[in-house]
């Protein structure tokens, strides 16, 4: 997001409804799909969230000057008057610091964590030259409450440079695990080079790290002793996550153990597909291209996503020849590109729809900051490049952010305060296939499946280590290996995952 001041657009005619792009493919945008706003008057919002924990509450990510707070709009369409939390921060509507980020944990309803990050106040210690970027958790006495009332403490801190590209996207994972997309400190041009160091850097006499990353995070496990390559925690002391034993980096010297991809700019909005956990971020370019970048679930290669040595498909720094900047330095390349042309500026990343509007089901919606038009790609995980094309007839917006409810749902955010959500034609018949996992083991996706009548939903299941499946029941479906296959869908359902623990010696025959 950049700071642009709102009036100037609108006076700019910067609205473009009906956009058309030249470098975008063929093929028309749905025509049917409407907007419909559903909350108006909000300040600043830069996120929205479900709970998942069947209440049809809304929970939206507000900013104020220099005060952050969440607010609910409940299942009834009402936008609650008393905030849920709130706290102070630096930064305000309209501004790339503030309260950026919200996660709910896949249990919330029974243990009622949740994640917030934010830019601290400018009055706190900092790490950094300038207020730290901070992630908490709050921890609710009840779950279901509409005023916060519990606990919270901060998981991580990290150092900033700048005021800008601060990221602050967060999302748990398929595999329950936390994700946080970080900008590269700010500037322009990371003039410290801070998205391709996978280390700590001292500028100016203060180390910084995990900037221009996507951080992988296991905060439902706390670290008793911090690893000696946990950038944001003390080494040998308690830290309030622990580093996955399978990110890239675990256990290397001189690499952060947080690190799950880097080479970000500034990933402003990035989501998970909730039907197969593909990754999809957008992120913010320098001067003159936008980029939309993509990871297959469960790959393993290449984690460079190419800033600063790339902008898009195009080189930055240092300066080179090619067809495209990855084919010669070795780095991912974009599945979407475009150009500032047209009146674009900085992307707003979205999510691949799965939800009641038959026409959106499998098309990644975005956006761009500056010209409001909603873009539709066909999301293929096979495919090098994606098209798309803008939907016609989009109002007059600056689109912070995107959301979803539990079913799938797709919200806009605006700047202007309104939330919109994308309607359609009446879907055919459709069930809700939920998964549950006892402790032990993990469930993916781990949220609510929409699927139309008849169809069917395959969920991964696995162990923890020292645990093994115990049972996986429900839906009327069958485990084959470690994917369970429901039977056609003519009801709501829950698919239920229990766990043992995996005693070898027993499972042998022996007695003690």
């Amino acid at each position: 997001m950049r700071r642009i001041h709102r009036e100037i657009l609108l006076g700019a005619g910067l609205a473009l409804l009906g956009l058309s792009n030249s470098a975008a493919a063929a093929g028309n945008a749905p025509a049917a799909v409407t907007l419909t706003p559903i909350a108006t008057d909000l300040s600043g919002p830069t996120a929205l969230a479900s709970p998942n924990d069947g209440s049809g509450r809304l929970f939206v990510v507000e900013n104020t000057s220099n005060s952050g707070r969440l607010r609910i709009i409940d299942a009834s369409g009402n936008l609650q008057a008393t905030p849920y939390y709130s706290r102070a921060t630096t930064g305000g509507p309209g501004n790339e610091q503030g309260m950026l980020g919200l996660a709910f944990d896949p249990d919330f309803a029974s243990n009622g964590m949740l994640y917030l990050t934010y830019t601290a106040p400018s009055g706190d210690p900092r790490l950094g030259a300038q207020p730290d970027q901070v992630l908490i958790r709050l921890t609710a006495t009840d779950p279901a409450a509409n005023v916060f009332a519990g606990n919270e403490q901060v998981v991580l801190r990290i150092p900033d440079i700048y005021s800008n590209h601060n990221g602050g996207g967060i999302a748990f994972g398929p595999d329950n695990l936390l994700y946080w997309g970080m900008g590269d400190g700010g500037s322009g041009g990371d003039p410290n080079g801070f998205s391709q160091d996978l280390w700590k850097k001292t500028v100016g006499g203060k180390s910084y790290y995990l900037l221009g990353k996507m951080m992988r995070l296991d905060v439902r496990h706390p670290a008793a002793t911090a690893a000696a390559n946990q950038c944001g925690a003390t080494a040998g002391q308690p830290a309030q996550y622990s580093i996955p034993a399978d990110n890239p980096f675990a256990g290397a010297a001189d690499q952060c153990g947080e690190i799950w991809l880097y080479g970000l700019r500034n990933p402003w909005r990035w989501s998970f597909d909730r039907k197969n956990g593909d990754l999809v971020i957008g992120d913010v370019g320098q001067g003159q291209y936008e980029e939309v970048d993509f990871r297959a679930y469960g790959s393993t290669s290449n984690r460079n996503y190419g800033w600063k040595q790339c902008e898009g498909n195009h080189y930055y720094s240092p300066s080179g020849s090619g067809t495209t900047c990855p084919a010669t330095t070795g780095t991912v390349a974009p599945v979407i590109e475009y150009s500032h042309s047209g009146g674009a500026c900085s992307i707003t990343g979205g999510h691949v729809y799965r939800g009641p509007v038959v026409e959106l089901r499998g098309k990644y919606l975005f956006s761009d900051y500056c010209d409001g038009g909603i873009r539709v790609a066909d999301a293929n995980p096979a495919a090098a490049t994606w098209t798309y094309s803008t939907m016609a007839g989009t109002p007059a917006m600056n689109v912070y952010s995107f959301g979803e409810d539990d079913v799938g749902n797709l919200f806009v955010v605006t700047g202007g305060g309104t939330i919109y959500r994308f309607d359609g034609p009446a879907a055919p018949a459709t069930y809700t296939i939920t998964p549950l996992a006892d402790p032990g083991g993990t469930i993916a996706p781990h949220l609510p499946q929409t699927v139309e009548e008849n169809e069917t939903a395959t969920f991964t299941v696995t162990a923890d280590a020292g645990f093994a499946v115990d049972s996986v029941t429900g839906c009327g479906g069958a485990l084959a290996g470690g994917l369970y296959t429901t039977a056609p869908a003519t009801a709501d359902c829950t698919v239920h995952a229990r766990f043992r623990v995996d005693d070898l010696i027993f499972a042998d025959g022996f007695e003690p």
